[in-house]
């Protein structure tokens, strides 16, 4: 399906005027990213599939849900079935809480411990991951929420062995804190003896968790990878990210998950076309000067490095009328220069493809970032972040909202 770029396009039945006449601007500089919201409900309803009924999803939202935005992406995760959110920021607590959902929400370590009550009045459910952390819930004067963060092994942030025995204790003799659940992160899934030494230290601190008097704690340690990988550590919940948004894996991984991508394409459109003689020289993105021998037909697109693309090269290829043409010298802020010297009827307007499918050929993001030099799970949330929205697929009007 071939977007229309236009108002009609734009975040079908909205009703925020201001909102939908910035997104019309922003759509007039054409470069957009295609959204497909009917992959997201597909994508829950494969990781249900894997994980079983009992085990609870937290859909994890964190760096404004990929860039999808955490809003729009908590609404239609929720419609699907998640069980819950996992944030990456205040801000975005608050983001996921103005959809209304009454779904707990889990805010991963990413504030000072003084201002985990303050985040705990937004409406999220803390992390409790240090002894500063547990002193300042400790000295909260109001109810708060928490999940224990331990630290199996991954180096980034969770009390140590050694740790939480203790804090699992005074959390427990609390009466203002209710400890919700336990969970912890796998530092290198595809190595299965590290990943399972790993597990047998987070089954250590749960047994702990009991023995200080948790009852029914949710139990976390699988993200996208362990979910698929190993089946024996999904426990009674699991935070997969990269699993609903169908981006970010290998592409075996997508296969066996039976994944379909909310990214479906990022596109732009010629804006001007000029002929080179040869001998002329180009300094194409202030790099250096290329010298063409026997003429060029170039084209510019307005889609640069501010999209989430690269400044230098390899810069890969895009698609205009079917055939790939390369992009060339450095791509600057907000454009791309591209050599169409073997199509002589290109012209403004033309439909540009840098990820997605044109005719019979197509640049899916594996090839896009093996051809840019940029891991998949960093290109992704960057050209949906960055790029303007355009929802296409099934479910577009219900799930494809954004203000």
């Amino acid at each position: 399906m071939t977007a229309q770029v236009g108002l009609s396009a734009i975040d079908p039945g909205h009703n925020r005027t201001d909102c939908r006449r910035h997104d019309l601007a922003r759509l007039l500089r054409p470069s957009w990213a295609e959204l497909d919201f009917g992959a997201l409900s597909r994508n829950v309803a494969a990781t249900r599939s894997l994980v079983g009924r009992d085990v609870r999803i937290y859909f994890v939202c964190k760096g404004d849900g990929f860039g999808f935005g955490a809003a729009a992406v908590a609404s239609a995760a929720e419609r699907a079935g998640v069980d819950g959110f996992c944030a990456g920021s205040p801000d975005e607590v608050v983001s996921i809480r103005s959809t209304g959902t009454t779904l707990p929400v889990l805010l991963f370590a990413s504030t000072t411990p003084g201002d985990l009550p303050a985040a705990a009045r937004l409406g999220a459910t803390v992390t409790v991951q240090s002894m500063a952390d547990m002193d300042a819930v400790l000295a909260a004067g109001e109810r708060i929420e928490v999940f224990v963060e331990v630290d199996c092994g991954l180096g980034r942030y969770g009390l140590r062995p050694k740790q939480w025995p203790g804090v699992l204790q005074r959390l427990r003799a609390a009466d203002h804190v209710r400890v919700r659940g336990l969970y912890s992160h796998l530092s290198t899934p595809d190595d299965p003896g590290v990943s399972r030494q790993q597990a047998e230290l987070f089954r250590q601190a749960a047994a702990d968790a009991a023995a200080a008097g948790h009852d029914d704690l949710i139990l976390m340690l699988a993200s996208s990878r362990v979910v698929l990988a190993y089946p024996d550590m999904l426990f009674n919940a699991v935070d997969p990210g990269r699993l609903i948004y169908g981006g970010g894996l290998d592409e075996n991984w997508m296969e066996i998950g039976g994944l379909s991508p909310l990214l479906t394409a990022v596109k732009s459109r010629v804006i001007q076309v000029q002929e080179h003689p040869p001998g002329t020289v180009l300094g194409i993105g202030y790099g250096a000067p290329i010298a063409i021998e026997r003429g060029m037909r170039t084209a510019v697109a307005p889609i640069g490095f501010w999209d989430g693309l690269n400044h230098i090269p390899p810069l890969g290829e895009v698609l205009i009328h079917g055939r790939r043409c390369p992009v060339l010298g450095r791509r600057t802020f907000q454009h791309s220069v591209i050599d169409v010297t073997g199509i002589a009827d290109v012209a403004p307007g033309d439909e540009v493809v840098v990820l997605g499918r044109q005719g019979t050929e197509k640049i899916s993001i594996h090839d896009l970032a093996g051809a840019i030099g940029i891991t998949v799970i960093e290109l992704v949330p960057r050209l949906a972040r960055s790029l303007p929205h355009v929802y296409v697929g099934q479910g577009q009007e219900r799930d494809g909202r954004r203000g």
